[in-house]
């Protein structure tokens, strides 16, 4: 498994022209830089890439490595983020700091109401102000602790999208759900910047339409299976 969530640098050199945009500051809601937070730093996760677009890069990837490259199916993704662990978190449980683990809604959620036109919009985002992770929106790979395995930003930073299709537990590798269909909506796993921990457990789920591209949304890679000797062949020859 990727040891980071893959970057906006990362994606740009299969498609150059993604944008991740800007988090409006208040109620202005025209995504100029000068009114907005960064969201495409290089070293920050990709997000708004719908899970269509997430696996076609996994697809190029592949060919690029000759290596199997995917995204995680949802019981995979949840075994590397509990790193071994039986609580809600890898960190802890619901009430620990998380502030040097995590990128999550906390004390600095509370400028998303600053407005550049002093004009404030209701102060709405639910958060635990408790702590403060030193972060606003999403932060550049790797600034937090990892979890037991290595794995950064497992909590929090950007939701990842799975390979799997929402249907209701228990959970079965065998009755189609790692195949999703064109209709299915696909589990997203890890929370993000914009939530609270209860949104970032380790078993916490939700889902999207595979086509949908959402503000915080990315993607973290697998790769699987032995290499494929006849592709390392070919791309060592374009080399």
């Amino acid at each position: 498994m990727g040891k980071f969530e893959v970057t906006n640098e990362q994606y740009a050199r299969f498609d150059p022209a993604h944008d991740s945009r800007y988090e409006d500051k208040g109620s202005w809601m025209f995504n100029e830089k000068d009114l907005g937070w960064p969201l495409n730093g290089p070293r920050q996760p990709v997000i708004r890439v719908s899970q269509k677009q997430a696996m076609a890069f996994t697809g190029w990837l592949s060919k690029r490595t000759g290596m199997k490259v995917t995204l995680p199916t949802e019981a995979q993704w949840e075994y590397a983020c509990r790193a071994g662990t039986g609580g809600p978190a890898s960190y802890g449980d619901l009430n620990s700091d998380f502030s040097k683990y995590a990128n999550l809604a906390d004390w600095t959620i509370r400028d998303l109401v600053y407005d550049v036109r002093d004009q404030y919009p209701p102060d709405l985002v639910p958060r635990d102000a408790r702590f403060k992770d030193g972060k606003l929106v999403t932060a550049d790979a790797g600034e937090y602790k990892p979890n037991a395995w290595g794995l950064h930003d497992m909590h929090g930073n950007a939701w990842e999208w799975t390979r799997t299709a929402y249907h209701p537990y228990p959970y079965s590798e065998v009755d189609g759900r790692n195949a999703p269909r064109e209709n299915d909506e696909v589990v997203v796993r890890g929370g993000s910047w914009y939530d609270r921990p209860k949104r970032a457990r380790s078993a916490f789920r939700l889902s999207y339409p595979a086509w949908q591209q959402v503000y915080n949304v990315g993607l973290r890679v697998v790769m699987e299976g032995d290499p494929d000797p006849g592709m390392i062949a070919t791309q060592t020859a374009r080399k």
